[in-house]
C-alpha cells in the first residue's frame, strides 16, 4: 500500500478501507475522554449523537437529549457574550472555541470548554456540527 500524507485518502482505496475507517471513527468518538455531540444544522441544532463521555460529564443519558438543543446545558450563569459569539460563528460557518459555565442534569455548574466545527456536504453546505467538550478548570 502506498503511503499518503492525507489519512482520508484511504477512503479512495476500496470498501475494506472504508469499513475500517468507519470503525476507527466510531471507536475514536465513543472511547474519547472528551464529550462529543453531533447536531443537525437546522433550527435549535437538534442533537443526533452523544458519546459516553458526554453522559459522564453532564449526567444526561442519550435518550434524554436526542432531538433537543445543546442549549439545554445553559443556565442563569452561562455567559451570554460567549453564547452570542457562538451564534455568530455558527451563522458565519466558522469554527467556534469558547468557555462558559454550563449545567449538569442535577443542576450543578461546571466550566465547559468546547470547540464546534461545521460539517459540510459535497456542495459545501453545512449539514451538521461536531462539538467537542470538556470540563475546564475554573480560573
Amino acid at each position: 500500500m502506498e503511503i499518503t500524507k492525507d489519512i482520508f485518502d484511504i477512503f479512495l482505496q476500496d470498501e475494506h478501507y472504508q469499513y475500517i475507517m468507519k470503525r476507527l471513527l466510531e471507536a475514536s468518538m465513543e472511547e474519547s475522554f472528551n464529550s462529543i455531540i453531533i447536531s443537525e444544522a437546522g433550527p435549535g441544532y437538534p442533537i443526533i449523537y452523544v458519546n459516553s463521555a458526554f453522559c459522564e460529564l453532564t449526567g444526561y443519558g442519550p435518550h434524554e437529549v436526542m432531538g433537543k438543543s445543546p442549549s439545554l446545558l445553559q443556565g442563569p450563569n452561562t455567559d451570554s457574550e460567549v453564547v452570542g459569539r457562538l451564534g455568530r460563528d455558527l451563522d458565519e460557518g466558522n469554527l467556534f472555541y469558547g468557555k462558559a459555565i454550563n449545567y449538569r442534569k442535577d443542576g450543578s455548574e461546571f466550566m465547559m470548554e468546547w470547540k464546534i466545527a461545521p460539517i459540510r456536504n459535497n456542495k459545501d453546505e453545512i449539514t451538521h456540527y461536531l462539538a467537542i467538550q470538556r470540563e475546564a478548570p475554573t480560573e
